[in-house]
């Protein structure tokens, strides 16, 4: 992202202020120079807003921030340098008292010279630093510049009462209602053509996708495609066609494995689709070659009646494919463009607001041409100010409206929408658009990027993680990032391609996205202009990219560079970490490489190194001098066995990454990197272990290792009392109860996610359900001892536990007081295969998702499940896999507590004894919507529940009698062979039976036409395999 000089300026001299006082600093003797270049930067800061506004009108402007960019980051740089020195200083101190004890230098000959040298230089750099920005300064009222008030305390401005919920403020009005059934009836009757190919059309930021999505979940369309591939592709301008054909395969139902080329990825699509019926939406097509040259001879395999829809801007795209039916997307009306801004803006109850701000509302609606996306932007603005007339006229009377110096097609409104962010969300947005088009973004990684690129400004004692979360979710409210549909909690986001188009726009020269081709041919339009712009952002996406070029590493103002889609890079030039010292960010994940250069510890400036799922084998020690490394991401790295010693010397790291990687243990003095908020694969490497044969390979390894001291037990854990998720691997390797109670896990008070990790059996022949037998005794009781000294804090609000052994469940989970978990709200619990008794876990106040899985010894569920409070926020749970249950059972008691209360969604999974159901519980819990049964062999009926309205029943080969749902509108039944009454279903609307050899109307459906129907709102009834392929004498019946 390029800087944003205004909000940069803050950052550094909060930085500059910071550093003067630390020790490190003084001890260089140059707080006096750090000082004066603090007020300097402080005198300058107050004009930044406004050369900021103007810098896209006035190229004076433009110029003179360009030159203060260069200082700003030279300054950056400084302050690093100064900082890691001063530290070589006082560790050399340290290490040295006994030799100083007999010289009057407080330091060793060769590090006093050291240190005189690197003051005087350093000071002549601070001075000249003055210099220019003194002469800057000067500049300031040539160029007209006036001072604003600034408050450099972020807040966010989204009302608390708005922001939990995202609203969808496209589906608006009966028009998409409309088109939505019109294109849903076309795609889904008889077509002569092989595989028709349908397009929606209309200029960007009309809601073509929007559309498509509604088309794509369309109850109708799915029937139609029930059991059959359902793709969704993005193609973007610059699209990848491995990354394509990868995709489309996964959907599909294959696996791509790791092969990358177009050559061996064509055959397998084609063979994976043949004689297969599809749907397939591509999104965004910039070029009809996408399907010429790519996507139309596999998917030609597929049979006659599947259906193709794209999206595009250009009509003539969709001429070009062949489309049978184009459809040209309408802007929204006066009338609707209103109520999406209301469906935003506006609470139940405000209806005196909306009524005298409608007017001006109409007005904005108006400036908005009818456009969804710019509608949704300034709906974003306008519910971050307060509900007065004289605050939206202000937004009515922008100028920005009429901004003529943006990207083609990007409307004022989004640059409106961009000028009303709070400082520290404008580089946010900008570095929002260094992810390729049509990138899914995940939360993590910007968070994890906004720390280590210096974009999150200090909060009093608020942790950056938290703050950055922060500018997550305000974005998102501010319709500037896209939820993905297939996340609920919005923690993966797409940016549309004109608010990604504006952020670029913003960004300017500093920053470069896309192939290595076309970053040389920009380097070589750029060397023959006036422009000195230097690159600091480079994100290459390049899928044919083997090694990484010259012109690349000549990029020696870099500080980030991050590879997409580039998986045949497997060498790094030896030289490049030397070349591009100034990189704080370095993303080479997924990439094919297996060794690093040795100077990777010339990369002093290193905030975050991303080597995720490459076949990295080993990391050079010299990692430890990245003094200033905060993010390491390893996971995945199916190679990697071990990690240098240097790891534990970086003392700034946050987050340490190494799950699914085959670690041998962690190095000794792990525990000294205090500043760690998340830990994932901490391995444990116990000198005893268990008996049983849990990991035999590696045992005496593993001993070997202990005994050496090379790696670290859990008893490191207990100083890092910052973290807030941490996963714990192989826990059947401690040794005893002592080494566990040694992690001190319930004294963190920052921890909100816990995975706790056994390892399964490797001598086991039947891995999934591992028996007692397969264990010592002294293994089971010392398993359940362990867990007992693992009880997190009460702040805990995600825990999973996998492969646990012992016989019960720890303690802190068979309580009845909900004291132990308050918080908890997400858990997992999977393969606990010898626990006879589950968890006491009503009571937990917060709990809302719950799955339990492979619990393979309990045999009854009864009322202690529940404890006293019967899960007040529980809405889905998940038994799976537990093939011994046989009973769920409830007595009825007087207690009014409410029974499950919120409780949506019940799924139960492979549960092949279970014989009946807790009907007087269940029949209590009043927001039951839906409930999935599947291979529960021995039910032999299913009642009295009131609330429901969908039940899917698969494959539960006793099941007899399905009875009184008043409230069910879906009823599915697969291979339920048995089934002979279906009553009580009144409300009922579509039915849909699916049995693989049943060849006549099942009896409970055959009688569906008598005087007195059994299923009188029944409208839909789809039937499928050899009962729905062939005309049957009692289609009268039904």
């Amino acid at each position: 992202m390029a800087m944003i000089a205004d909000v940069f300026v803050s950052k550094l001299c909060e930085t500059l202020l910071t550093y003067a006082k630390e020790e490190a600093i003084k001890i260089l003797g140059v707080s006096d120079e750090i000082k004066k270049l603090h007020r300097r930067l402080k005198r300058m800061q107050a004009v930044l807003a406004d050369a900021e506004n103007r810098r896209f009108d006035n190229e004076a402007i433009k110029l003179w921030l360009n030159e203060l960019r260069d200082l700003m980051y030279d300054a950056d740089d400084m302050i690093d340098e100064c900082w890691i020195e001063g530290e070589k200083f006082l560790s050399s101190n340290s290490s040295s008292s006994r030799y100083t004890e007999s010289v009057n230098c407080c330091y060793p000959p060769i590090a006093c010279l050291h240190k005189v040298g690197f003051r005087h230089e350093i000071g002549n750099r601070i001075r000249d630093l003055i210099l220019k920005l003194d002469e800057l300064a000067k500049d300031k009222t040539d160029l007209h510049l006036t001072s604003a008030p600034r408050n450099d305390r972020y807040k966010s401005k989204i009302s608390p009462k708005t922001s939990p919920v995202l609203v969808e403020p496209d589906l608006v009005g009966e028009k998409i209602e409309d088109d939505t059934r019109r294109l849903v009836h076309l795609l889904t009757k008889e077509n002569k053509k092989k595989i028709p190919i349908f397009a929606i059309v209309g200029m960007g930021g009309i809601g073509k996708t929007t559309l498509a999505q509604k088309i794509y979940n369309d109850e109708k369309l799915r029937d139609k495609f029930n059991q059959m591939p359902r793709i969704w592709l993005c193609v973007s301008q610059d699209f990848s066609e491995s990354v394509l054909l990868r995709s489309i395969i996964k959907q599909a139902g294959g696996n791509p494995g790791d092969n990358e080329e177009k050559e061996v990825l064509e055959p397998m699509l084609s063979e994976l689709l043949r004689n297969k019926k599809f749907f397939l939406v591509l999104d965004d097509v910039w070029d009809a070659q996408v399907w010429d040259k790519l996507l139309r001879n596999p998917l030609h395999s597929g049979l006659v009646d599947s259906r193709i829809l794209i999206t595009t801007r250009n009509i003539n795209i969709a001429q070009q494919m062949g489309a049978i039916h184009t459809h040209m997307v309408d802007k929204l009306s006066r009338d609707d463009g209103w109520s999406l801004i209301c469906k935003m803006v506006f609470e139940e109850g405000e209806e005196g607001e909306r009524g005298v701000l409608r007017d001006v509302g109409m007005r904005i609606v108006e400036k908005c041409d009818g456009l969804p996306l710019a509608l949704r932007t300034i709906g974003g603005v306008l519910r971050t100010k307060a509900t007065r007339q004289s605050e939206w006229e202000k937004v009515l009377s922008s100028s920005a409206w009429s901004f003529t110096k943006l990207p083609d097609g990007v409307m004022g409104a989004l640059y409106l929408s961009y000028l009303h962010l709070p400082p520290p969300l404008k580089q946010c947005f900008t570095f929002l658009s260094l992810f390729p088009e049509d990138h899914l973004i995940t939360q993590g990684s910007f968070i994890n990027s906004c720390i280590a690129g210096g974009l999150v400004i200090f909060e009093d004692n608020t942790p950056s993680e938290d703050v950055a979360e922060g500018y997550w979710k305000e974005l998102v409210q501010r319709n500037l990032l896209q939820p993905d549909p297939k996340y609920y909690d919005q923690s993966v986001c797409r940016m549309h391609d004109l608010l990604r188009s504006l952020a670029q726009h913003i960004a300017g020269n500093e920053c470069f996205v896309g192939d290595a081709q076309a970053f040389d041919h920009k380097i070589m339009s750029s060397s023959s202009s006036s422009s000195s712009i230097k690159l600091r952002h480079l994100s290459i996406v390049d899928e044919k990219l083997e090694i990484i070029p010259d012109f690349i590493m000549e990029q020696i103002s870099l500080r980030n560079l991050s590879f997409f889609h580039t998986p045949l890079i497997r060498d790094l030039p030896e030289d490049l970490f030397k070349m591009l010292r100034s990189l704080r960010v370095l993303n080479l994940s997924e990439t094919a490489i297996s060794n690093l250069p040795t100077f990777l510890g010339d990369l002093i400036h290193l905030r975050l190194l991303d080597l995720s799922a490459t076949s990295i084998r080993e990391i050079p020690d010299s990692i430890r001098n990245l003094r200033n490394l905060q993010f390491l991401f390893l996971d995945g790295c199916k190679y990697l066995h071990n990690l240098p010693n240097g790891v534990v010397g970086l003392i700034n790291l946050r987050g340490l990454d190494v799950r699914d990687a085959p670690l041998d243990g962690l190095p000794v003095g792990i525990g000294s990197l205090k500043q760690l908020r998340s830990l994932g694969g901490f391995v444990v490497s116990g000198s005893e272990g268990c008996k049983s044969g849990v990991g035999e390979g590696d045992r005496e390894q593993e001993h070997k290792g202990h005994q050496h001291g090379r790696f670290c037990t859990l008893e490191e854990l207990k100083s890092l009392s910052q973290l807030q998720g941490l996963t714990i691997e192989n826990l059947e390797r401690v040794s005893n109860r002592a080494e566990a109670k040694a992690a001190a896990l319930q004294a963190k008070p920052h921890l909100i996610r816990l995975d706790l990790y056994c390892k399964q059996l490797s001598s086991s022949s039947d891995v999934q359900q591992p028996r007692a037998s397969n264990y010592d005794e002294e293994d089971i009781k010392r398993i359940r001892e362990v867990f007992e000294e693992l009880c997190p804090p009460p702040c805990i609000e995600i825990l999973s536990i996998h492969d646990y052994f012992g016989r019960e469940f720890p303690s802190w989970m068979m309580t009845r007081s909900s004291s132990s978990l308050p918080r908890l709200r997400w858990l997992e619990l999977s393969s606990c295969a010898l626990c006879q008794q589950l968890p006491l876990l009503g009571m937990l106040p917060q709990l809302d998702y719950l799955w339990i899985e492979g619990v393979s010894a309990v045999t009854s569920i009864g009322p202690e499940f529940f404890s006293s409070s019967y899960f007040p926020r529980l809405e889905k749970l998940i038994f799976e896999d537990m093939p011994k249950l046989e009973e769920w059972w409830w007595e009825e008691d007087n207690r009014t507590t409410s029974l499950l209360p919120s409780l949506k969604e019940i799924s139960i999974i492979g549960c092949p004894k279970l014989n009946s159901l807790p009907e007087s519980l269940l029949c209590h819990a009043a927001a039951l919507q839906e409930l999935y049964m599947t291979g529960a062999h021995s039910l032999r009926e299913i009642q009295n529940l009131p609330s429901l309205t969908k039940l899917i029943l698969e494959h539960n080969s006793s099941l007899e009698r399905v009875s009184n749902f008043p409230r069910l509108k879906q009823l599915i039944v697969v291979d339920c062979e048995k089934l002979k009454v279906v009553e009580g279903v009144d409300a009922v609307e579509h039915i849909e039976l699916n049995d693989r050899e049943v060849e006549s109307l099942p009896e409970w459906l055959a009688g569906a036409g008598e005087e007195q129907p059994r299923f009188p709102s029944l409208h839909k009834l789809t039937l499928k395999n050899k009962i729905g392929r062939r005309g049957l004498p009692d289609w009268p019946l039904i």
